[in-house]
């Protein structure tokens, strides 16, 4: 197992992983571990990654999950980030993700899941250092309000699941122009001034290959379509499309669950591209990701 283990994360060196606008991992459609008779949990979220130009992301969060019953459950997470690049160090809040699922009553061995949630910014995606814009690479939040849906069907192996996130506000507040930025390094960054991302759909199927009373490992595909070419302001206040901004991202993953004891539980994600967007000004893209967690049950 340490030897699987340790050829998928060198083989996440070039992983696109989740959009993170974020509804890879929320509610239903996360990759699932496997069930357990836990109604609250509380787990630490510590995803590592490398975004364009080598920028340095490191994205922790505090996520709580508590059932109510067979049918309802909830989850809410709060999200911070880290990002260190040839543009400088930056900190900051990112989002608060809340949803609720509700599960309909089970026939035969598939149960279906339904996911209603939204993503609240804690930041406007206007981080500075020294007072220079940033480009989205190095902002903690997309700095937009969204909704989220998602469907997921599930057997004790398989996993089905498709989603969709739709901003609702509109253009955030960048204010990077590489055009107007006197550092050569920024150059290499795609304009994002008043940055409008157009929506997301998902797409994902896992499979479980290990569902063992302490560990559990399953792989899939995760497919996310980019519906429609970014938007942002230049110099002139014009609108201007964001050629090859659009399109798929399919990615092959692997997930993994041990439980330590009946309350804490280890965790792991990582990613491999097979098809990638031309562009991705949004600043989720990764050269790498790596994402480990650690839940408590009570």
């Amino acid at each position: 197992m340490l030897a699987v283990f340790g050829l998928l994360t060198q083989s996440a060196v070039q992983a696109q992983g989740c959009s993170d606008a974020g509804f890879c991992t929320i509610g239903a459609l996360k990759q699932h571990a496997q069930a357990d008779s836990a109604k609250q949990r509380v787990t630490l979220l510590l995803p590592l990654g490398l975004g364009d130009q080598s920028v340095l992301v490191f994205t922790p969060g505090l996520q709580y999950d508590r059932i109510f019953s067979a049918r309802w459950a909830i989850q809410a997470k709060l999200t911070a980030n880290y990002a260190s690049g040839d543009l400088g160090s930056v900190t900051g809040l990112g989002d608060v993700f809340l949803s609720g699922t509700y599960s309909f009553p089970a026939k035969a061995r598939w149960r279906t899941g339904l996911t209603l949630g939204a993503k609240l910014p804690l930041s406007n995606a206007n981080l500075k250092v020294n007072g220079n814009p940033l480009p989205m690479q190095y902002q903690s939040s997309l700095g937009t309000v969204d909704l989220i849906m998602g469907l997921s069907v599930n057997s004790s192996r398989w996993q089905l699941s498709a989603g969709w996130q739709q901003p609702l506000t509109g253009s955030n507040a960048n204010m990077f122009l590489p055009g107007s930025d006197t550092r050569p390094e920024a150059r290499a960054y795609p304009p994002s001034n008043q940055f409008n991302r157009k929506a997301d759909v998902l797409g994902r199927a896992a499979y479980t290959l290990l569902n063992q009373s302490r560990l559990n490992l399953n792989i899939g595909l995760l497919g996310i379509y980019h519906l429609g070419q970014d938007t942002y302001n230049d110099q002139n206040s014009r609108s201007l499309a964001i050629t090859g901004s659009e399109g798929l991202t399919l990615n092959a993953t692997v997930a993994g669950w041990y439980n330590l004891s009946t309350k804490i539980r280890l965790g792991f994600t990582v990613g491999m591209p097979l098809i990638v967007r031309e562009v991705r000004p949004d600043g989720l893209t990764r050269s790498f990701v790596f994402a480990p967690e650690v839940s408590w049950s009570f």
